[in-house]
C-alpha cells in the first residue's frame, strides 16, 4: 500500500511511496497537523543520488516496527533538499551546531513551530560505532517531549537562535583584495603528491580551479601551476570516469582512485567549464578531451528530450555501488583485441586482483597523458584517438548491466550552469551542436519553469513545475541568458534578462549589501535565510554579484557596479581566511581588480556580415569582457543594450568599439586592429 508520497514531485520521495511510514511532503497540510496535534515533527532530508540516504530507507523506513513508532508519536516529513536548498540549509546548520558535522541524510527533530531542538545525520538500526540506534533516537525524543516540555522548548531556542546567528553576515566593505595572499594560501596548502587540496575525501573545488585559471591568464605562475597539476591528475581517471565521461562526486581517497559514485549535474556543468577554459588557456588536447567527453556524457545520460538535463545519477545499482563503473579482467579480455588491451596496459595498473572491491578494477591511468604518449612514442591526438575507440567498445559492454537511476527533477539553477558549459563550448569549439543543446535548455526553462507573470520556480519533474524559485535560480537564468544572447544578440533575450534582474533584485533585497536566498512570499520558514558562502555550487549571493556585474557592463549602471563592489568585498571579508568556501567570489574578485572591458558590433549587414570579429574575439576565454551587437534584422524597436547607444558604422562598414572601463578607443572596421584592441588590455600581474 503507497503512502503520500506516490503523488509528490520528487524522485526522491516516491522512493519511498512504499513505506509503511506515514509520509507528509513539507506542506500546509502537514505542519498544520503538528500544531493540531502538538506532535513533534521527524524531519528526515536528502536526495535521490545520495547512498546512505537508501541505506537508511532500507534499514528503518521499511521496518513496520519502526515506521509504528513514528507513526503513533510524529508527524514524518521527507523533503528533497535538492527541491528545498533553504529548508536543507536551516536544519543542517541546526544539526552542526548540535552534533558537529554534518551529511545525508539529515534527521532533525521540530516542535509544531518549526524550531529543531534534536538531530543528527544517519542513524543505524542497531546501536553500533558509538552511534544509537535509530528506535533508541525516537524512544528518547518522545521521553523528552512527554515529560520535560520546558527542556525541549529551551533546547529549540537556543538552537535556533544559534542558527539565526549564523547568517548574520556583518557588512564588512573596507578590507583591501589580496588575490596574491589567497593563491600564496591556497599554494602553501596544496598535495603536489596527488594533486588537489586536504585528504580523503578529496572533492574537485571546480570554482577555485577556475579562480587560479583567471589569475594565470594574467601571468600568475603559481596558479597556472597548481590549476595545471589539479587537473591532469584529476583527468587520470577513478573520479573522473575516462570510459563514460563525467565526474563522479567526490573521491573517498587521496589518489583520485575510488569515487562516491553519483554523479551530479552541477558538478559536471562546473569541471566541464573549467576544462574547456584550460583547454583555451594552453591549447592542452587532454582539456579539451575531458571538457568534450564530459559534455557528451550529459547529452547521452541526462538529457531531457525536450530541452533541459536532470539532476544526478545514483551511487547504487541493484549490484552494488560502483559496480556499474569497475570492471573485471576477464570483461576486459572479452570485450577487447589483444591489441587494444596491450594498450590499456601500457597505460593502466590492471591486474586480477583488482585495486577496488571484490577484485573489481577502476580505471586509472598510470600516469600524465602527455608522459604516456610520450613513453609510447605516440601523438597526444594519437594516443586520445585510440583510447577513445577503446572506451566505446567497453560503454557498449557496460550497457549490458544494470545502470544506475535517474533522478530526473530539472533543477533550474544546475541547469543554468549547464547552459553556459554548452553555450561557451559551443562558441569556443565552433560547434553548433553545444548551442542547440543550450538553446533548448533555456527554451525548457523557460516554458516549463517561468509562469506566466514571470515567477520562476525551482523544478520540474513529470510534467509539473514545483517550489518557488531560490536566489541561485533567478540568478543564474540572467546568467545564461547572457551567454545565450552572446550567441546571436537577440533583443528579446536580453530584455528576459533585465526581466529577471529587476524581478531578483525586488524579491530577493534585504538589508546590507546581501540578497536573502528565498522570495519574500514564502512564509514555511523560522527564518529567511541569507548564505554568503559557496558550497559545492556556487552562493545565489555570489551569482546575483556576477549578475550586477553584466548588468553594469552592458548598461553603464553605475549602482549595479557600486553593488558588485560591495557584495564581493564582503565576502572577502571571510574569504581572505577561508578560501576553500568561496570560489566562486574569488573568481568575482579577480573581475573586480580589473577594468572591464566592453566591445559594440554594428553592422548594416547581417550577422554573417561581422562574422570574421565574432571569430577573433570567440577564439579566446574573456571571462572580464561583454559584448553585443547590432545588424540587420535586429528589431531595434525593442530596448537594446545602453552598450549600443549611438554607435555608428564607419563608411557603412562593420565597425567595432573596444572599450575598457566604458572609455572607448577609436572606433575599427579592420580585424586586425580589432584583433590588437582587443589584446591591447593589460593583463599581466607586476
Amino acid at each position: 500500500m503507497t503512502n503520500r508520497l506516490k503523488d509528490a514531485s520528487s524522485p526522491y520521495l516516491r522512493q519511498h511511496q512504499d513505506n509503511p511510514v506515514d509520509w507528509y511532503t513539507w506542506s500546509e497540510e502537514a505542519l498544520t497537523k503538528a500544531k493540531i496535534e502538538n506532535k513533534p515533527i521527524f524531519l528526515s532530508i536528502g536526495y535521490a543520488a545520495c547512498h546512505w540516504c537508501h541505506v537508511m530507507a532500507h534499514e528503518s523506513f521499511e521496518d513496520p516496527h519502526t515506521a509504528s513508532i513514528l507513526n503513533e508519536h510524529f508527524i514524518s516529513i521527507k523533503v528533497d533538499r535538492e527541491e528545498r536548498p533553504d529548508l536543507d540549509d536551516i536544519y543542517m546548520r541546526a544539526v552542526v551546531a548540535l552534533t558537529g558535522r554534518g551529511g545525508w541524510p539529515m534527521s532533525v527533530f521540530l516542535t509544531p513551530d518549526l524550531k529543531p531542538f534534536y538531530g543528527g545525520t544517519y542513524f543505524p538500526p542497531i546501536s553500533s560505532y558509538g552511534m544509537p540506534s535509530f528506535t533508541q533516537v525516537l524512544m528518547s525524543v518522545i521521553d523528552v517531549w512527554h515529560n520535560n516540555p520546558q527542556g525541549v522548548q529551551k533546547n529549540a531556542q537556543v538552537l535556533t537562535n544559534a542558527v539565526q546567528s549564523q547568517f548574520q553576515v556583518p557588512d564588512e566593505t573596507d578590507q583591501l583584495v589580496n588575490l596574491d595572499s589567497i593563491v600564496q594560501n591556497l599554494y602553501q596548502n596544496y598535495d603536489w603528491q596527488k594533486g588537489g587540496w586536504g585528504n580523503a575525501p578529496k572533492f574537485p573545488q571546480a570554482m577555485l580551479v577556475q579562480f587560479l585559471i583567471q589569475r594565470a591568464m594574467k601571468g600568475d605562475h603559481l596558479a597556472e601551476q597548481m590549476a595545471i597539476h589539479a587537473l591532469d591528475h584529476m583527468a587520470q581517471g577513478g573520479m573522473y570516469d575516462i570510459v563514460g565521461g563525467g565526474f563522479h562526486r567526490y573521491s573517498t581517497d587521496v589518489n583520485w582512485l575510488v569515487p562516491h559514485f553519483e554523479k551530479m549535474l552541477y558538478d559536471n556543468a562546473l569541471l566541464a567549464q573549467v576544462y574547456l577554459h584550460a583547454f583555451a588557456l594552453t591549447g592542452d588536447p587532454v582539456y579539451k578531451h575531458v571538457a568534450t567527453n564530459t559534455l557528451g556524457f550529459l547529452l547521452q545520460e541526462l538529457s531531457h528530450p525536450d530541452g533541459g538535463f536532470y539532476a544526478s545519477l545514483d551511487a547504487d545499482t541493484v549490484d552494488g555501488e560502483g559496480r556499474y563503473y569497475a570492471w573485471r579482467m576477464n570483461a576486459l579480455k572479452d570485450a577487447l583485441s589483444q591489441e587494444q588491451l596491450t594498450l590499456l596496459q601500457n597505460t593502466m595498473k590492471l591486474s586480477e586482483e583488482g585495486n577496488f572491491e571484490d577484485g573489481l578494477l577502476i580505471l586509472r591511468y598510470k600516469d600524465n597523458l602527455h608522459v604516456l604518449a610520450e613513453k609510447l612514442d605516440m601523438a597526444i591526438e594519437k594516443l586520445l584517438e585510440e583510447l577513445s575507440s577503446i572506451f566505446s567498445i567497453l560503454r557498449k559492454a557496460r550497457k549490458k548491466l544494470a545502470p544506475p537511476t535517474i533522478d530526473n527533477k530539472i533543477i533550474t539553477s544546475w541547469n543554468t550552469m549547464t547552459i553556459q558549459a554548452f553555450t561557451e563550448a559551443g562558441l569556443l569549439l565552433e560547434q553548433d551542436s553545444y548551442l542547440t543543446a543550450a538553446k533548448d535548455a533555456l527554451n525548457f526553462l523557460l516554458t516549463h519553469l517561468q509562469d506566466e507573470t514571470g515567477n520562476l520556480m525551482r523544478s520540474w519533474s513529470q510534467g509539473k513545475a514545483n517550489n518557488p524559485g531560490t536566489l541561485a535560480d533567478y540568478a543564474g537564468l540572467i546568467l545564461a541568458l547572457h551567454d545565450i544572447y552572446e550567441v546571436d544578440f537577440s533583443p528579446s533575450i536580453f530584455n528576459k534578462l533585465r526581466e529577471v534582474f529587476r524581478r531578483m533584485c525586488t524579491e530577493f533585497s534585504g538589508d546590507g549589501h546581501l540578497y536573502f536566498d528565498t522570495q519574500k512570499s514564502l512564509s514555511d520558514l523560522i527564518l529567511r535565510p541569507r548564505n554568503l558562502q559557496d558550497n559545492a555550487v556556487p552562493s545565489g549571493n555570489a551569482l546575483a554579484a556576477h549578475a550586477h556585474w553584466l548588468v553594469a557592463q552592458y548598461e553603464h549602471d553605475t549602482q549595479s557596479q557600486e553593488q558588485f563592489l560591495n557584495m564581493v568585498k564582503t565576502a572577502y571579508s571571510q574569504a581572505g581566511d577561508h578560501p576553500f568556501g568561496f570560489g566562486y567570489w574569488l573568481e568575482m574578485a579577480d573581475l573586480m581588480g580589473h577594468p572591464a572591458q566592453q566591445i559594440a558590433l554594428i553592422s548594416s549587414g547581417g550577422l554573417d556580415k561581422i562574422d570574421q570579429f565574432l571569430k577573433v574575439y570567440r577564439n579566446k576565454y574573456r571571462p572580464e569582457s561583454v559584448i553585443a551587437a547590432r545588424y540587420k534584422g535586429i528589431d531595434e524597436s525593442q530596448d537594446l543594450p545602453s552598450l549600443l547607444a549611438d554607435r555608428k558604422t564607419l563608411d557603412n562598414l562593420p565597425t567595432a568599439y573596444v572599450c575598457l572601463g566604458h572609455t572607448c578607443l577609436q572606433p575599427t572596421s579592420n580585424i586586425n586592429q580589432f584583433e590588437k584592441q582587443l589584446d591591447s588590455k593589460n593583463q599581466s600581474i607586476p
